[in-house]
C-alpha cells in the first residue's frame, strides 16, 4: 500500500484524537467516570485504525517489534461506549453487573493475538501463515461487527429503559438528556452499517485488496470522533452528571411540590439535609412516606422500610434491628436481600449484644456508623463478613434509641454523604410512623384538600399533558410522582371524586372537545382526534365522552359547527 493523502490525513487525525484524549484523561484524574469512559472509547476506537495504518505505511515491516504491542482494541471500544452510556444515564449498576461478560471477547482475542505473535516468532510452527491471516482478518473483523451490533441493541435498551422508567425526573429532563446520547448512538449504528457494507464489498468484488476500501468509512469515523470529542466535552461539562445543571423549570416546580408534601412530615431543620441533592432525595422520601400511608402494624412498617431501601436505593441487603431491654440485645425484625428478593423476618436468629459490634456502637453512641471496608472488621454476631461497606443509623422514639436501620453493599466505600443524609431521614420517618401507631394518631401524608402530591398530579396533567399517552396507568404515574400506587389511587378517589380511569379520561375528553372546536381539525375524523388525545380504541372513547358530556362525539361536533 502506497502512502497517499488519505492515509496521511487519517494517521495524523487519529493520532491527534488519541494524544488529546490521553492528555485530557491525565488532567481529569479526579473527574467522574463518565468523562473517563468517554476518553477511553475515543482512544481505543482510534488505536484500531492507527494499528492498521502502521501496516499500510510499512512501519511494522521496518520495525517488526511494534507488532508485539498490537492489541484487539476493537473489542474494547464498544465496551467503553456501553460503560459511558451507563454512567451518563446513571445506570452504572448495570455496567458493573455485566462488565466481566462484556470483556470476554477482548480476552479471547487477546489470547489469539498472543498465540499469533508467538507463532510468528517460531516461524509459523503452530499454524500456517494463511491460518494466521484468516484469524486476524476474517474471524476478527466478523466477530467485531457482530459484537458491536449486539452491544448497539443493548445500548438502545438501556436508553429506552431510562426513558420509560422516568423515575424521579420530569419528562422534559429525560428527553433532554437522552436526545444527545441517542443522536450519538444513531450515528454509530449508521457507521457500523457502512462498515458492514464495506466488508460485503470484499466478497462481491474479489479484485479489491488491501485497506483502501476502508478509507472512506475511516474518514467519516474520524470526523465523527472529532465532533464527539469537542461537542461531547461541552455537553458533559454542562450536564456534569448532575440533574440540577440542566435548566428544567418543570422539574423545579415538581421538586417544590414534593418539598411541600414532606414539609408536613419533617421539620425545617431536618429538611436542610435534602437541599444538597433535592431532586433525588425528595422523590425517594416521598415514595417512602406514601408507601407507609396504609400500614397500621409495626411489622408491616419495618418490612416496608427495608424492602423500599433495596428497591429505591439499589442496595444488597437492608435490615432493621429493634432493642430488647430485658436481655440488652438487638433483635433482627425484618431483612430484605436483593438476591432472594423477599422479606425475611429474622426473629429466630441469634440476638446481637448491645455492647458488641458496629450495631452495638450505634446504640451506645446514638450516632450513625459508616464503614467503607467491612473485610477488616469482625463483630455483628461474629458472622463472616460477606459485604464490603455498611451504613447503620439509629432509630429514635421520643429521643430514646429503639433500634437500628442497617444497610450493606458489596462495593467498598459505596455510601456517600447523600446516602447518610437520606438514611437519617428514613430513620426519622420510621420514628414518626411507629409513634403514630403507638398513639393511634393521624397517619403520614394525610389526604387533605391542600395535598401537594395531588397538586403535582394536576400540574403534570395540565402542563405536560401526560394523559395523551395511551399506555398511561396507575403504576407509571405513581413512579413518576414517586409515591405508592395505593396512595395515588386513594388520592384520586378522595380529592378527584372519581376512580383513576374516569380522572384520566376527563382530561382526554376535554382535549378532544378543544380539538373538535378547532377549525384546524375539521378534516380529522373524530376517532383520529381521540387517538391523538390518549384513547386507544373506539368503544372506551365513545363511552367516556358521553359520560362526561351527555352527548356523542358526533353530536358534539355538529353542535359546535352550528354555533360557529
Amino acid at each position: 500500500m502506497k502512502i497517499n493523502p488519505y492515509n496521511i490525513i487519517l494517521l495524523i487525525g487519529c493520532l491527534g484524537i488519541v494524544i488529546f484524549a490521553i492528555l485530557k484523561l491525565y488532567c481529569c484524574k479526579k473527574k467522574e467516570k463518565t468523562f473517563k469512559f468517554f476518553y477511553y472509547f475515543l482512544i481505543t476506537a482510534n488505536l484500531v485504525i492507527i494499528q492498521i495504518l502502521l501496516i499500510d505505511f510499512r512501519i511494522t515491516k521496518l520495525y517488526p517489534w511494534i507488532l508485539i504491542l498490537y492489541t484487539p482494541f476493537e473489542f474494547l471500544s464498544p465496551v467503553f461506549f456501553t460503560a459511558f452510556t451507563c454512567y451518563y444515564l446513571e445506570k452504572e449498576e448495570m455496567y458493573k453487573r455485566y462488565r466481566h461478560y462484556l470483556l470476554i471477547p477482548f480476552m479471547v482475542f487477546f489470547v489469539v493475538y498472543t498465540l499469533i505473535k508467538i507463532n510468528i516468532l517460531i516461524d509459523y510452527s503452530i499454524f500456517s501463515k494463511n491460518t494466521a491471516s484468516f484469524l486476524l482478518n476474517e474471524i476478527d473483523e466478523n466477530f467485531t461487527v457482530i459484537f458491536c451490533f449486539i452491544l448497539s441493541v443493548w445500548n438502545y435498551r438501556i436508553i429506552q429503559r431510562y426513558e420509560n422508567s422516568l423515575g424521579r425526573l420530569s419528562f422534559i429532563y429525560v428527553r433532554k438528556k437522552t436526545k444527545w446520547i441517542k443522536n450519538i448512538f444513531v450515528v454509530l449504528v449508521l457507521l457500523s452499517v457502512l462498515w458492514m457494507l464495506t466488508i460485503t464489498l470484499f466478497f462481491i468484488k474479489e479484485e479489491i485488496t488491501g485497506h483502501s476500501a476502508y478509507y472512506p468509512i475511516w474518514m467519516l469515523y474520524m470526523i465523527f470522533c472529532y465532533a464527539f470529542l469537542f461537542l461531547g466535552m461541552k455537553h458533559l461539562n454542562k450536564v456534569s452528571g448532575s440533574v440540577t445543571n440542566l435548566e428544567d423549570p418543570i422539574q423545579k416546580k415538581i421538586t417544590n411540590f414534593q418539598l411541600s408534601g414532606l414539609g408536613h412530615i419533617f421539620s425545617e431543620k431536618e429538611l436542610q439535609l435534602v437541599h444538597s441533592n433535592p431532586i433525588s432525595i425528595t422523590g425517594i422520601l416521598s415514595y417512602f412516606a406514601t408507601s407507609l400511608f396504609d400500614k397500621n402494624k409495626i411489622d408491616d412498617v419495618l418490612s416496608d422500610i427495608v424492602e423500599n431501601c433495596i428497591s429505591q436505593l439499589q442496595l444488597q441487603e437492608c435490615s432493621i434491628y429493634m432493642i430488647c431491654k430485658e436481655n440488652k440485645t438487638l433483635i433482627p425484625k425484618a431483612t430484605y436481600n436483593k438476591n432472594s428478593c423477599e422479606i425475611t423476618k429474622r426473629k429466630k436468629q441469634i440476638p446481637i449484644p448491645i455492647d458488641k459490634g458496629i450495631l452495638g456502637k450505634v446504640v451506645r453512641s446514638g450516632e450513625h456508623q459508616c464503614i467503607e471496608n467491612l473485610s477488616v472488621i469482625t463483630g455483628d454476631n461474629q458472622k463472616d463478613i460477606s459485604r464490603r461497606s455498611k451504613l447503620s443509623v439509629p432509630i429514635f422514639i421520643r429521643e430514646r434509641i429503639v433500634g437500628v436501620l442497617d444497610a450493606e453493599h458489596d462495593e467498598k466505600a459505596y455510601f456517600k454523604s447523600h446516602h447518610i443524609a437520606l438514611f437519617l431521614l428514613i430513620a426519622k420517618l420510621t420514628e414518626i410512623k411507629l409513634s403514630q401507631i403507638n398513639t393511634n394518631t393521624v397517619l403520614l401524608t394525610n389526604i387533605t384538600n391542600d395535598n401537594a402530591y395531588f397538586k403535582e398530579l394536576n400540574f403534570l396533567m395540565k402542563e405536560e399533558k401526560i394523559y395523551v399517552d395511551p399506555n398511561l396507568g396507575l403504576e407509571n404515574i405513581s413512579k413518576r410522582l414517586q409515591i405508592s400506587s395505593n396512595y395515588l389511587s386513594q388520592l384520586i378517589n378522595k380529592l378527584g371524586g372519581c376512580n383513576f380511569s374516569d380522572y384520566i379520561n376527563s382530561y382526554r375528553v376535554e382535549e378532544v372537545k378543544s380539538k373538535l372546536k378547532n377549525p384546524d381539525y375539521d378534516n380529522y375524523t373524530v376517532l383520529g382526534i381521540a387517538m391523538e388525545c390518549g384513547f386507544n380504541s373506539k368503544s372506551p372513547f365513545y363511552s367516556a365522552f358521553k359520560k362526561h358530556t351527555g352527548v356523542s362525539p358526533k353530536e358534539y361536533r355538529q353542535q359546535q359547527q352550528i354555533m360557529s
